[in-house]
C-alpha cells in the first residue's frame, strides 16, 4: 500500500487546495496581521514539497492580488490620515456634513466622499475577484493571467531590436549582351552547266543505189523501177 507522504499533495485533491488557497489569499486582504503566518506556512509548503503545479499556480495568484490589495488598503490608510489633518485628528463622516458646501468645510466633505466610496468600490472588487477564483476553480479550468507572469518575470524577454545592417548599394542591371545572328553559309559558286555536247548524227549507211527502198531487192544500176515490188526507184 502506497505511504500517505509519498502520495501526491498527500493525497490531498487538487480542487480543495486551490479553493483554500485563495481563500487564505482573500483573508489576507481583510486581516493582514491574523492570517500572515498562516500563508506563510502553507506557500513553504506547496513550493518546498514539490506539489502539483495548478496547486502552485493558484498560490502566485491568490497572493499576488493579495499584495495589490494590501498595498491599495494602505494608500486609503494614508489618505485617511491625511483626511484627519483637517478634521482635528479623526476622520469625519458623511453625515457630519449638515452644513457649509463653501469654504474650510468642502475639502475633508471631498476627502470623506472619496475615501468611502472608494473604499466600498474596492472591497467589492476583492469579494468578486476572489469569487471568480474560486468558481474558476471548481469549472476546472486553471488561471493564466499576463499580470501575474509579468510580475513573477515568468514572460520571456522580447528580443531587442537589432540596428538594420547596413544596405548595400545595388549593382546596375547589366544590358543584355546582343547575341549575334548566325551567319548564314556563303552560297557555293555554281559551276556552269556543261551543255551536252551534241552528238554527231549517226551516218546512214551508204546502200546500194540499186537497191529498193521498200522491200531491199538489188536492182541492175540504171533500172527505174523495182524488178521485185515494181515501186519507183
Amino acid at each position: 500500500m502506497e505511504k500517505f507522504y509519498e502520495k501526491k499533495n498527500f493525497g490531498i485533491p487538487v480542487i480543495i487546495l486551490n479553493v483554500l488557497a485563495y481563500l487564505i489569499g482573500y483573508s489576507l486582504t481583510q486581516s493582514l496581521t491574523n492570517t500572515l503566518l498562516i500563508a506563510v506556512l502553507f506557500a513553504l509548503v506547496v513550493f518546498s514539497l514539490q506539489f502539483d503545479d495548478k496547486v502552485k499556480n493558484a498560490v502566485k495568484h491568490s497572493y499576488i492580488f493579495a499584495i495589490c490589495f494590501i498595498l491599495i488598503f494602505l494608500a486609503f490608510d494614508l489618505l485617511s490620515s491625511f483626511t484627519s489633518i483637517f478634521s482635528s485628528g479623526r476622520l469625519p463622516s458623511l453625515s457630519s456634513f449638515q452644513d457649509g458646501y463653501y469654504g474650510f468645510g468642502i475639502i475633508p466633505r471631498a476627502l470623506t466622499f472619496l475615501y468611502t466610496y472608494a473604499l466600498i468600490i474596492v472591497n467589492i472588487a476583492v469579494t468578486v475577484i476572489y469569487g471568480l477564483f474560486i468558481l474558476m476553480t471548481l469549472l476546472k479550468r486553471d488561471m493564466d493571467l499576463y499580470c501575474v507572469k509579468k510580475i513573477l518575470g515568468e514572460v520571456p524577454p522580447k528580443p531587442k531590436n537589432q540596428p538594420p545592417a547596413p544596405q548595400q548599394p545595388t549593382p546596375a542591371p547589366q544590358q543584355p549582351t546582343p547575341t549575334p545572328a548566325p551567319q548564314q553559309p556563303a552560297p557555293a559558286p555554281q559551276q556552269p552547266v556543261q551543255q551536252p555536247t551534241p552528238r554527231p548524227e549517226a551516218q546512214a549507211p551508204v546502200q546500194n543505189p540499186g537497191a529498193c527502198l521498200s522491200c531491199g531487192h538489188v536492182n541492175s544500176v540504171g533500172a527505174k523501177f523495182c524488178g521485185s515490188c515494181g515501186r519507183k526507184l
